[in-house]
């Protein structure tokens, strides 16, 4: 391992994260609020950090990357960015050291999960850099840091983090200019939404918190009640709706249909899919609902409304919520616990399996069925009528194992510190899917503030390997990553 390579570019990100406090900071000095300090002092501490790594490895600045450093990179880079976005919190006494680091966690990994307990005392520059961290970790910030870079060091990287790449359509043969596509596509989708917002009666510092929560599919809120604060707001509830299915797409394909005029949506068998799933849940859900007169009194499109709105906010992996899940009828708590599950569309920014790999599992136990009664039968497993290698077969059967063991796994954990068994494992999947409410105490009208230290920081390393997607983590535990 060539830790000046590592760090070199650890550097890099170390300035990214500086440069993006531009904005919080702004909005500081326009609002003349007290916390410009401490973001100026947390500012000053990544721009240190990031000279001082630059500086001091500047000579592996010409060395090729290999992937064992992009796997280093990867994860030390979402460390390294909870660590200095922590910073704020703690410079403004908005939490303790432990918490600041849970909520910067939360924030950069896209999980929405909280420790903070009255968002709407915060001052609006925190509020800000909270959403910002959920923006910048949504599409990656080594994506984003490949995108200002160019030649193997991006490919690499790119490979590292992109999320779902493995099973994602290259736009271009180059790992950059692939890089660039996908955060000028988020940039133009997070720019429309904050207008339209906007337009729809929202604030300044709402429309901006809740984009970057949406199209991240985040979930961090500017108020407490989350968008149940909107709850007379139809059309921006229906907008953030409508947004995270959107980012719970192929962003490759969004591109495609916006520039290119090629609309691959429907060719995708993995879109068909997860339109089909948003439609039957969302259904069941209005049907359990009205069948049970939740909303008595109500419309039926607000019935519509709150059931579409938590079906695709649970599948995206988003985090907002519009009512209390957690006291609707038990076939709803379970629909919506099934789709924690399923996740969006590979190469999206949402979290969880993700529908490409489910597919792939399907068939390929299907093909196994046939196998078994016939056993000179030849059959191949196919995704968008493409034939999937038996290494891209293995790579996700491995991969939804390894998911279930660390469910498995974090649910004792958990159990251990004195949760229940429904709460152990909704807890355990809000953090390794990035969804974030979880169920009954760690519901959606509730935050993780109870939690010991120690469960914080266990759950703040699941929401990596979630949002990393597993292997990027997980190998770095190997011996043969540390060998020479």
């Amino acid at each position: 391992m060539r830790f000046g390579v590592v760090f070199y570019n650890l550097g890099k990100i170390c300035l990214v994260l500086a440069v993006s406090m531009i904005l919080p900071i702004g909005f500081e000095v326009v609002s003349k609020e007290a916390v410009m300090g401490s973001m100026v002092a947390a500012q000053s501490v990544m721009l240190g950090l990031g000279l001082l790594f630059l500086i001091g490895f500047r000579p592996t600045r010409h060395t090729t990357i290999r992937y064992r450093e992009s796997f280093a990179i990867a994860t030390f880079a979402w460390l390294l960015a909870a660590g200095l976005g922590a910073l704020p919190y703690i410079f403004s006494d908005t939490c303790s050291v432990w918490d600041a680091v849970f909520e910067s966690m939360s924030g950069f990994t896209t999980t929405g999960a909280s420790i903070l307990p009255d968002l709407e005392v915060l001052p609006a520059g925190i509020l800000i850099w909270r959403g910002l961290t959920h923006w910048l970790g949504g599409m990656g910030i080594v994506v984003l840091l490949a995108a200002l870079v160019s030649g193997n060091t991006a490919n690499k990287m790119y490979k590292a983090e992109a999320p779902g790449n493995a099973l994602t359509e290259k736009l271009s043969p180059k790992s950059d200019d692939m890089a660039k596509i996908l955060w000028l596509t988020y940039v133009g989708i997070s720019v429309l939404l904050l207008v339209l917002l906007m337009l729809s009666g929202l604030s300044f510092v709402d429309s901006i918190c809740h984009t970057f929560g949406t199209v991240s599919t985040g979930g961090f809120s500017s108020r407490n009640a989350s968008m149940s604060a909107f709850d007379d707001n139809a059309m921006a509830q229906w907008l953030v709706i409508i947004f995270m299915a959107l980012s719970g797409c192929n962003f490759a394909f969004i591109y495609l249909f916006l520039v290119k005029r090629r609309n691959y949506f429907w060719r995708s068998e993995e879109f068909r899919i997860y339109m089909l799933i948003i439609l039957l849940a969302s259904g069941a859900v209005s049907l359990c609902l009205l069948s049970n007169n939740y909303f008595a009194g109500r419309s039926l499109e607000y019935t519509i409304r709150q059931a579409t709105f938590q079906v695709v906010n649970i599948m995206t992996t988003t985090g907002f919520f519009s009512d209390d899940y957690d006291l609707w009828p038990s076939f709803c708590k379970v629909v919506l616990f099934c789709l924690m599950f399923s996740g969006g569309c590979a190469g999206s920014t949402s979290g969880s399996i993700k529908i490409s790999r489910w597919i792939i599992v399907c068939k390929s136990c299907w093909a196994n069925l046939g196998k078994a009664m016939q056993p000179r039968l030849v059959s191949s497993v196919k995704l968008d009528k493409k034939i999937q290698s038996q290494a891209t077969i293995n790579s996700v059967q491995v991969f939804v194992l390894t998911f279930m063991l660390l469910t498995g796994l974090g649910t004792l954990v958990m159990a251990a510190h004195g949760l229940s068994p429904f709460e152990s494992i909704s807890v355990t999947l809000a953090a390794l899917t990035n969804v974030g409410p979880a169920f009954d105490g760690f519901g959606p009208t509730c935050n993780y503030i109870p939690l010991p230290w120690s469960a914080k920081m266990f759950l703040a390393f699941y929401m990596m390997l979630g949002r990393l997607e597993l292997m990027s983590v997980l190998v770095l535990f190997t011996r043969a990553f540390w060998r020479k």
